[in-house]
């Protein structure tokens, strides 16, 4: 199993819609991802389905969290 590099302090699940089955949800997350041997805060927005995240075996990204712009890690 690969090292957890993310951790979250908060999250909200949003209902998804259509074309998504019932039971899917947007999970939205702020906590800190390890990036280049360090930890930044972040924004993460995951889906889930059936009561587990789904990426397809990705990572999904993440965007640094508390700035203007935001940027994709």
């Amino acid at each position: 199993m690969a090292p957890k590099t993310y951790y979250y302090h908060e999250y909200i699940l949003v209902p998804s819609s259509e074309p998504y089955p019932k039971q899917t949800f947007y999970k939205v997350s702020i906590g800190q991802q390890k990036v280049n041997d360090h930890f930044h805060d972040v924004l993460k927005i995951e889906m889930v389905y059936n009561d587990k995240l789904g990426s397809g075996g990705n990572i999904n990204p993440a965007f640094l969290a508390l700035l203007k712009t935001s940027k994709k890690c």
